[in-house]
């Protein structure tokens, strides 16, 4: 059957790296990757780039807040935002009869956002009250409080800042990212829609400017909190790879066979046959040139050193070529069923501008997963030996 999606190109415009593909539907997807996340803050308050992502829905040079904010409400579907360690993405899905409009917001965006102070001082509290939602929530919390105590200082802020430097954010600093920041060279646009023309034909962007990288590292630290909680929450890190790492796909691998699907040894050891807890999941997060594997779990706080020993013998547990074949399968079945919806493409494109340079297939993909073998799988397992741990009580 052929795909619904009939062109496939990516190129540069000046030093702006557009990919679009070409689909008969009615909807338009756009979404712009902006390589500023908060692994790209230092000489700022932390939290500069997450802070930015909100402003640029506050109005620009030609529309004031609440007039931007209309124009938005006028073209339907959805406009989101969201801004990681290494990137911020804005996105656009709308009807093609509105895909000027949405363009044009996107183009207003990125070049011409105005960063009115009374907005400013009005989105610190709003922001304030998105940490504390944060600190307020166990699952979410632990994982930036293992992420500042183990990464190096230009990777250990969390995405939404602190407290102090909410309070420090001023126009002068957030003009000065911004600029520094969102330039030709640092961004990509991926499209799918029906009109390529629009996005081929943005204006021009402002000049490249260097930017410092973020050198990645890894400490392993162990913590205790008292929260007062009916319910401990664990978390085991251990240092990873990054995306251009030779073991990368072997690491996703295991961290989809490990713990990331109900079947996986994680869920069935703990869950299903020792009855110790509701919720437990391995994850892998990767960088341009590192990362981190993490195992949680939420339980009775008697539990968490029986879990801990289980954790650490299904880390160590040889795979079978059964075992390998299945985590395989599972991970080819999920990429090509993202590959069913237009939105999951766009954004599968981006990304893969944004850390390869390059489009890969899916047949790619599926070839890199089909050749890792077991001895690379316990390679990756050799790695994970020394774990940080955090625990909430």
């Amino acid at each position: 059957m052929q795909s619904f999606l009939i062109e496939r190109g990516a190129y540069l415009k000046n030093e702006l790296t557009i990919t679009t593909r070409t689909s008969p539907h009615e909807t338009v997807h756009i979404a712009v990757y902006v390589k500023a996340g908060s692994n790209h803050e230092a000489g700022y308050p932390a939290g500069i780039a997450h802070f930015v992502e909100h402003m640029l829905f506050k109005g620009t040079t030609n529309f004031s807040a609440q007039a931007f904010s209309e124009e938005i409400d006028a073209i339907g579907g959805d406009v989101n935002a969201y801004t990681t360690k290494e990137y911020t993405c804005y996105s656009i899905k709308t009807l093609k009869r509105f895909e000027h409009r949405a363009v044009k917001l996107l183009q207003e965006m990125l070049t011409e956002a105005a960063f009115p102070v009374e907005e400013i001082e009005r989105e610190k509290q709003v922001i304030l009250e998105e940490i504390k939602m944060t600190e307020d929530d166990p699952e979410d919390y632990i994982y930036d409080l293992l992420q500042e105590r183990t990464f190096s200082e230009s990777c250990r802020s969390p995405i939404l800042g602190y407290r102090s430097s909410l309070a420090e954010m001023n126009r002068t600093d957030l003009m000065r990212f911004y600029k520094a920041h969102y330039t030709e060279d640092n961004i990509i646009l991926s499209y799918a829609g029906q009109q390529p023309s629009l996005i081929q034909s943005l204006k021009p962007f402002s000049h490249p400017s260097v930017k410092a990288e973020p050198v990645y590292a890894f400490t392993p630290v162990t913590l205790t909190m008292d929260r007062s909680l009916e319910q401990s929450h664990f978390l085991m890190g251990f240092e990873a790879v990054g995306y251009h790492h030779p073991l990368y796909d072997a690491f996703s691998l295991f961290s989809a066979y490990f713990g990331e699907s109900m079947s996986s040894p994680l869920f069935r050891r703990l869950r299903e046959e020792l009855s110790l807890c509701y919720n437990v999941y391995s994850s892998l997060e990767s960088f341009v040139d590192g990362g981190l594997f993490t195992v949680y779990i939420a339980c009775d706080e008697q539990h968490v050193p029986a879990a801990e020993q289980e954790i650490l013998q299904l880390l160590a547990a040889p795979l079978t070529p059964q075992n390998l074949e299945k985590a395989q399968d599972y991970l080819i079945t999920s990429a090509y069923m993202d590959n069913d919806y237009e939105g999951s493409i766009m954004a599968r494109d981006g990304r893969s501008l944004m850390y390869y340079g390059r489009l890969i297939t899916l047949a790619e993909f599926e070839a890199r997963i089909r050749a890792v073998t077991l001895e690379e799988i316990g390679q990756v397992q050799a790695m994970l030996q020394s774990p940080a741990k955090i625990l909430f009580k």
